[in-house]
């Protein structure tokens, strides 16, 4: 199932583009290192590297140009326009999400059995939140959708990622088939609602904040009528 919008330092070890791996060893490379087959890569890092810091408004091609020691025209021959860059950086964006979210998956727990599903249903709604509180400007460009070429799945899939803890949740008896239907899009908006305000820093002080979270997963749970069998 597709990420639910209109286009389809965190590790990200699958390809993008042709070939090109973005791992923790690429985004330490200087501008100098990457040949033509790393370039497309290198701008997209060097673009979430901007949005992450500054924001998404003073992203341009010329400037990534410049940061990554290449022409201009260069640049063109990998992004149409800065809609393509953009949607290419905002694909990042989910894919770091999407790591985030199996990283904290994995650390609940690998064991099997409903009371460890639901370990890591609850720390993937976790990771989720914590992207909107640290990466609040990864998370504001992740969600925009940008007239740009259709590019490749992301990878990790955030959506996928829901759809395979639930899917383990219902499978185990956790989640009735009728609640099951509707249970997506429901912890989908309800986690994300609230990470889009922390994302914004109105959702008080650390501790309020944390509160609140702790609030809204149970807030799932209930929802969605989890059950540990």
């Amino acid at each position: 199932m597709s990420f639910p919008h209109a286009t389809l330092s965190v590790k990200l070890t699958e390809p993008y583009g042709s070939g090109t791996m973005l791992t923790m060893s690429t985004l330490k490379k200087s501008a100098s290192e990457f040949h033509h087959g790393d370039l497309q890569a290198a701008l997209v890092m060097a673009g979430l590297r901007h949005v992450e810091k500054h924001g998404l408004n003073s992203l341009g091609l010329r400037q990534l140009a410049l940061v990554t020691g290449v022409s201009p025209t260069a640049v063109y021959r990998h992004f149409v326009d800065l809609e393509h860059l953009k949607a290419s950086v905002a694909k990042a964006s989910r894919e770091v999400l999407g790591t985030m979210m199996l990283d904290a998956m994995e650390s609940a727990s690998k064991a099997k059995g409903a009371k460890a599903a639901n370990e890591r249903f609850r720390a993937m709604g976790s990771a989720y939140i914590d992207f909107g509180l640290k990466k609040p400007n990864l998370f504001e460009i992740a969600f925009i959708c940008f007239d740009a070429p259709r590019l490749e799945e992301d990878s990790p899939n955030p959506w996928e990622l829901l759809m395979s803890s639930l899917t383990e949740l219902n499978e185990l008896g956790c989640i009735s088939d009728k609640n099951f239907k509707t249970a997506p899009m429901i912890a989908w908006s309800m986690v994300h609602g609230f990470a889009a305000l922390a994302a914004q820093g109105v959702t008080g002080t650390a501790q309020e904040t944390q509160a609140s979270k702790n609030d809204i997963l149970a807030a799932v749970k209930k929802a969605l009528d989890i059950k540990v069998i």
